[in-house]
Order: structure tokens, then C-alpha cells, then sequence
């Protein structure tokens, strides 16, 4: 039996594809077994955990462009992990290593090189962040989602499509109803503010709600600890949730998101029409741009004071021929089916 080694953490954006790609690996060869490292995180771990794919922790230190005082000490911290990660690799001996980034690869990938474990980096964003810098220098196969990620990294690239997990296309909106209450009947907004980068905007839609028309309901996954519940009838606070998400995304009518490219690509793979509020001066607006020349609808948080957030989200999720326009702008700007493609491409190189 072969084993793939999947390295990934600290966002969804950097395990999801490669839940997806586990399963597609499952479906070609059941000779092929998954195992799935990432950092000490409790949220990452139930989410493979809930994919039927064993997960261990390893240690991590952070990468930061910036100047930190945090940089030196964690330079310790990623020489051990690499250390662990090199022991590891040598008990478990697996076929090949698959990130789609993340600072918790780096180490890994190092001692990968080191041992001659081959390496596969799955490029997913407009911008190539520092880790997927290092990772790229290392890797044997290398491939994007999209042309544009393809040219952030050294050639040969194999560009083919977001890889999504195959339950995303099977959600019902009845389930979401019975198990949150909502009414299928009015129109729903899905807030995905639940990423550790979303608090300015899970913020700035609390202080919209109150002017937020009566009969719209709210699924608002805030994220963890955020102890957010204003009082408001269809209002909705979900802290965390992956298996009810293709559940949610069924509901809703309207999705506002920050703009990480997975979850821009599972819009765009569903139809969605949305609301894409990029992280300041982070890759995603850059994200964001690439799909605002299409015709979605993009906006800087700055931007959207209570009032004014509230109105266009009224005359949006309010007007059907606005919601059409919105969801054929961005139909098929990105391929969706990588997750069979990336699968296949590895088991052929195993």
C-alpha cells in the first residue's frame, strides 16, 4: 500500500483542497492511504478527522514577512520541526508529500528534500506567499489552480483547477432549516466570517443588522470564541460547522465572504451570488481584483459603514434580476474540478 503524506493548517484554504484530493485519490486506488499532519489546532483536526483521515500534530514556527521580534524565537522552533518532521517522514515512509501551503509545511518539506521523499505544491492564490516561496524551491511537481498562480512559480507547472471536496454540490437547504430554524421561503444571507482574519467584518455586519430588512434571514458562521448573538429574529450565530456548510451554502441566497480562493472558488463551483470583503493588504485582495473584472461584487471593508453596508445588501438580496447578473458574472471563471486531476497526477507519479 502507498501512503501520501498531506501537510497543511492554520486556514481551511490549506486543508480542504486536500481533503478533496483524498477523496479522489480513494476513488482511483483504494491501494492509496492518506495520512494528514498539521499544527496543534482542534478546528483542523476535527475536519480531517470528519474526511476518515488520520491526523497528527507536529510542531510549527511562523514565517513573517515583517519585523518580529516572534521571528528569532520561532527560529528554534522551525529547526526542531524539522528535526521531528525528518523522524517522522523516516518511520512512516511515505510515497510523496502534498501541501497547499502554509508555514506548518515548510519543515517538513525540507526534511522531505533531505530524505528524497518527492514533493507535490498545490498553488492556489494570485500572490506567492512566503512559505509556498520556500516550499516551491523543494518540490519535484508543482501545480496551480489558474494560469496567474502558475506564473508565481518555477516552470514546469501543471495548471488544473480548484480542487473542492465532492460533497459540496450535495447540500439540501431543507436540513439546514430543520437544524437551525431558518424558513425556506425568505431570502437567506450566509456570512462566512469564521476565518481567524474575518473579526473587522463579523463586526461591521453586527453593527449593519439592525438596519438589515426584517424578512432576510442571517447564517453567520463567526468562528469560535467569538461569543457573538445579537438579538434578532432569523438571526443565526453558528460558531463552526464543515459538514452542515454545503447545507448552508443551499440555503442561502446571498453569501458575503471574505476572499480567500477556496472559498471563492466554492462560490463560483455553486453559483453563488456574494459579497467578497478582502483582508487589507493581504493577498486577498488581489483574490478579490481577479474576480472583480468579471462583474462580481467586491467591496473594501473600510467602505462599508453600518448604514451604507446594510442598504446594499437590501437592494441586492432583495432583487432577483441583480442576483442573476451577480451569479452568471463569475460562472466558470475558474475550473472546479482539480481535485480529480491533482489525484490523478499523483497517483501516476507514485
Amino acid at each position: 500500500m502507498k501512503t501520501i503524506l498531506l501537510v497543511g493548517g492554520g486556514t481551511l484554504g490549506s486543508v480542504n483542497p486536500l481533503l478533496a484530493t483524498a477523496a479522489a485519490l480513494t476513488k482511483i486506488s483504494p491501494a492509496i492511504k492518506c495520512i494528514f499532519w498539521g499544527e496543534q489546532n482542534e478546528r483542523d483536526r476535527r475536519v480531517v478527522a470528519e474526511a476518515g483521515i488520520p491526523f497528527a500534530s507536529i510542531p510549527a514556527g511562523k514565517f513573517r514577512r515583517y519585523f518580529s521580534l516572534q521571528n528569532i524565537f520561532d527560529i528554534p522552533v522551525i529547526a526542531w520541526a524539522t528535526v521531528v518532521a525528518g523522524r517522522k517522514l523516516r518511520a512512516l515512509k511515505p510515497s510523496m508529500v502534498v501541501t497547499a501551503g502554509s508555514y506548518v509545511a515548510v519543515p517538513v518539506v525540507w526534511a522531505a528534500r533531505f530524505l528524497h521523499i518527492p514533493v507535490l505544491l498545490y498553488q492556489q492564490d494570485v500572490t506567492l506567499g512566503l512559505a509556498n516561496k520556500l516550499i516551491a524551491r523543494q518540490a519535484q511537481f508543482r501545480c496551480a489552480v489558474a494560469e496567474a498562480p502558475a506564473r508565481l512559480l518555477p516552470p514546469p507547472v501543471e495548471i488544473i483547477g480548484f480542487a473542492l471536496r465532492p460533497d459540496l454540490y450535495a447540500g439540501n437547504a431543507g436540513r439546514a432549516c430543520a437544524k437551525y430554524g431558518f424558513h425556506r421561503d425568505r431570502p437567506t444571507i450566509l456570512l462566512i466570517g469564521g476565518s481567524s482574519g474575518a473579526l473587522e467584518l463579523n463586526q461591521r455586519f453586527i453593527a449593519a443588522l439592525p438596519f438589515l430588512q426584517p424578512n432576510i434571514q442571517v447564517a453567520h458562521l463567526t468562528g469560535e470564541g467569538q461569543g457573538i448573538a445579537p438579538k434578532r429574529p432569523g438571526y443565526v450565530p453558528i460558531p463552526f460547522t464543515s459538514r452542515d456548510l454545503p447545507d448552508l451554502y443551499a440555503l442561502a441566497t446571498f453569501v458575503v465572504s471574505r476572499a480567500g480562493s477556496n472559498v471563492l472558488a466554492e462560490l463560483i463551483a455553486l453559483g453563488k451570488p456574494a459579497l467578497i470583503v478582502p483582508l487589507p493588504n493581504t493577498h486577498q485582495v488581489q483574490n478579490a481584483a481577479a474576480l472583480e473584472e468579471y462583474g462580481a461584487l467586491v467591496r473594501s471593508e473600510q467602505d462599508l459603514d453600518p448604514q451604507t453596508f446594510a442598504a446594499l445588501l437590501n437592494r441586492t438580496v432583495l432583487n432577483p434580476e441583480r442576483l442573476a447578473l451577480l451569479r452568471s458574472a463569475i460562472a466558470q471563471v475558474w475550473d472546479t474540478d482539480g481535485a480529480v486531476k491533482l489525484a490523478t497526477l499523483i497517483a501516476k507519479n507514485l
